[in-house]
């Protein structure tokens, strides 16, 4: 009976060693993988813009991660103007090494733009650029969430 005993608690001991230990190899995958975001305006039309947005994740750990298709979030002034489509899509970012993803591109209608966020056509017009939030969230290893958030300009700098 106490050498059974003995065994399920030195069982238990392991077990939960080794999820100690796999939680805190995720949470440093987590601190070091980066991801490389840019926007641009791919196209405008009668309907409104589309905006293109590039990912480069990069991995500089010693171990291979899968990461998510990111969902990414469009912001002006703390209101979500748009966002990319959901997909249950692994990538795979071998050590040491950085995969640059297809790009995601996100639609944003002018009554959109209008009714949602007038300041962000004015400060267009006014400024011939508008800075903008870009969100990138995803999950590694199907387990940890990871968000990051990127500040970016659009546009030339000249007056509409």
């Amino acid at each position: 009976m106490i050498k059974s005993r003995h065994i399920l608690y030195g069982a238990g001991a392991l077990a939960t060693l080794y999820g100690v230990s796999y939680f805190l190899k995720l949470n440093r995958f987590s601190q070091e993988l980066e991801t490389v975001t840019n926007a641009s305006i791919h196209k405008i039309t009668l309907q409104g813009i589309e905006l293109q947005v590039d990912v480069t994740l990069k991995n500089p750990s010693g171990g291979s991660v899968k990461v998510k298709q990111p969902f990414v979030k469009i912001v002006y002034n703390d209101n979500t103007i748009a966002s990319s489509q959901m997909q249950n899509v692994n990538i795979e970012v071998p050590k040491f090494s950085e995969v640059k993803m297809e790009p995601i591109r996100i639609n944003i209608g002018f009554l959109t733009l209008a009714t949602k966020v007038p300041a962000l056509l004015k400060e267009y017009r006014d400024k011939g650029q508008i800075s903008i939030v870009v969100k990138t969230i995803t999950t590694i290893n199907d387990k940890l969430p990871y968000t990051k958030t990127d500040n970016i300009t659009l546009g030339s700098g000249k007056k509409a």
